[in-house]
């Protein structure tokens, strides 16, 4: 009886010392594998946020806003009236998801900003009617001085992003590149506009004329027919 409770207990003290092994073990072995499986997903997370990071967006008026500080402007008023927009532009705001118009408030000016993004499938549209609006500055708007020069630099285009735009303006290449690249919080620098004298022409500085000019010849712009003493030179 003694040798069976010895043996009974020798086995109890094995069998004791086999499971705090194995609970050792299992709780090793799990142990390594949450801190993997918290290292995958931490990966993870990261490279989500990574992916996930969210697009610069901008708007039609954050479009207009950095054009009006990156140039000086005529006094102007903001078109969102339907029936204004197709009178003086010859719009659909229909066919638009987000704009931003501003035309002069005094019919002696040209200067236009339109700046808009067509809903899908009006884009071909969108684009048809900012044309033939471009056409009508280009070809017949413009009767004073200051028009013919605001539509000599009139541009039309598209960005990346897709607004459309329409830019009335003497330097309206230069304010295209502002509307094509600005993003929201980017530091915008201002243009540089040449002045324009009381005839509507281009001051152009006398150290630019090599001396022998005329200092007081108008600087011709482009588009003019060069004249001598009043006759048009072919």
């Amino acid at each position: 009886m003694k040798k069976f409770l010895a043996t009974m207990a020798a086995l109890a003290v094995v069998t004791a010392a086999f499971t705090g092994c194995s609970n050792n073990n299992t709780d090793s072995n799990s142990s390594a594998a949450n801190s993997s499986s918290a290292a995958e997903s931490g990966a993870a997370s990261d490279s989500s946020a990574v992916d996930s990071a969210p697009e610069t967006v901008r708007t039609a008026k954050d479009i207009t806003n950095a054009v009006f500080e990156s140039v000086d402007w005529v006094s102007s008023e903001e078109i969102t009236d339907a029936e204004l927009a197709d009178t003086m532009i010859g719009l659909d705001l229909s066919l638009v998801e987000d704009y931003s118009i501003f035309v002069p408030m005094m019919s002696v000016h040209l200067d236009e900003l339109v700046v808009v993004k067509p809903k899908a499938g009006s884009e071909s549209k969108v684009e048809e009617q900012l044309s033939a609006h471009l056409d009508y500055i280009k070809d017949g708007a413009a009767f004073y001085p200051d028009q013919e020069i605001a539509a000599a630099g009139a541009v039309m285009g598209k960005t990346d992003d897709g607004f459309y735009y329409v830019v009335v303006h003497q330097v309206g290449s230069e304010i295209a590149e502002v509307i094509k690249n600005y993003k929201p919080g980017d530091e915008i620098t201002k243009i540089d506009v040449p002045e324009i004298d009381g005839d509507g022409v281009t001051v152009v500085p006398t150290d630019e004329l090599n001396g022998d000019a005329d200092n007081n010849a108008p600087a011709v712009m482009p588009g003019d027919t060069p004249v001598d003493d009043g006759v048009a030179v072919s």
